[in-house]
């Protein structure tokens, strides 16, 4: 496949000085570091099958269509649809997730404008991009969060009994049944809004890892950058940032901890399955994950300090 795209490069009109490989992370796609003679590119290669070539046509559509939203995200410099790959500006190797906790404070402020641009762009959503669904509602709730997180990370990584699991589920589905409602569409989800998918570039902020957006609750993005595990931001900080968000775009607290909760499910499902795929330094971001499942959970009696007795009971948490 890489003989491929240096057909594909110099086709295009880029020639290789030296391609670097880089490391990807949860992701199945390779990256490289292209060098020319005048500057550097990033090429991606789709992972294999017709997934990963309709995940290649996700991620050009959408991020042209961010692109000239005024979104901050790489330029998208060269697309080959027929093999997928796909040839992106080179935004440099600093994440937000990267800087000190301080310097990376300072940047949440710019972070915010960027999401509270997403309600926006709902109505122009470009809806033939959309990679496995257009929204997300309330069966993807329950079925690739409530039920990942059961499936993944409670029955493959910690090993619980068929019959915990079966009272797992009752308390997931009484949680469903009172916090779905909370899956409207109202703007454009990226889904994975946290510090490892946030790039910075001469001292701007821009956004990667979209192609998976859909339609669906602004409380979602924002409960992904403020809870995430790869940060652990404080609880002080995030109720500062938090009011921040609020004055920009209306969003109540109720739904921000209705979606975080299904959204910390889906984080420890992805953890769980990557770190038993062999990508061992997801298992390092378990443990702050369960401490804001807990923080969560206490927040929905019955049922959710119900669940995290009957887990810390059963599951030992091996993280």
């Amino acid at each position: 496949m890489l003989e491929e795209a240096y057909s594909f490069l110099k086709k295009e009109g880029f020639f290789p000085k030296e391609v670097v490989p880089l490391r990807g992370d949860g992701s199945a796609r390779r990256f490289f570091r292209v060098r020319t003679k005048k500057d550097s590119y990033i090429l991606i290669l789709p992972q294999e099958g017709a997934f990963g070539l309709k995940e290649a046509r996700s991620y050009v559509t959408l991020g042209g269509f961010l692109f000239r939203a005024g979104v901050p995200v790489p330029r998208m410099m060269a697309f080959e649809e027929d093999k997928g790959f796909v040839l992106v500006e080179d935004l440099g190797e600093v994440r937000l997730y990267d800087l000190a906790p301080e310097r990376r404070l300072s940047f949440y402020p710019e972070v915010l404008n960027i999401w509270a641009t997403f309600p926006g762009l709902a109505a122009c959503f470009p809806k033939e991009a959309a990679l496995e669904g257009l929204f997300y509602d309330e069966a993807l709730m329950w079925e690739k969060e409530a039920l990942y997180f059961k499936r993944s990370f409670l029955g493959d990584f910690c090993g619980l009994k068929t019959q915990v699991l079966e009272e797992v589920e009752g308390l997931l589905k009484a949680l469903w049944a009172r916090l779905k409602g909370f899956s409207q569409a109202e703007a454009f989800l990226h889904r994975d809004f946290q510090a490892k998918n946030l790039m910075l570039k001469d001292g701007r902020v821009y956004v990667i890892d979209f192609q998976a957006a859909r339609l669906g609750p602004a409380a979602y993005d924002l409960a992904s950058l403020l809870l995430d595990p790869y940060v652990a931001l404080s609880r002080k900080v995030r109720e500062r940032l938090f009011k921040q968000a609020q004055r920009l775009f209306p969003v109540s607290e109720e739904a921000f901890w209705a979606l975080a909760l299904f959204r910390n499910f889906q984080i420890l499902g992805a953890f769980a399955k990557l770190t038993l795929a062999g990508k061992e330094w997801f298992r390092a971001y378990i443990p702050q994950a369960l401490v804001t499942l807990q923080e969560i959970l206490d927040l929905f009696p019955p049922e959710g300090p119900k669940l995290w007795r009957l887990l810390v009971a059963n599951a030992g948490f091996p993280v």
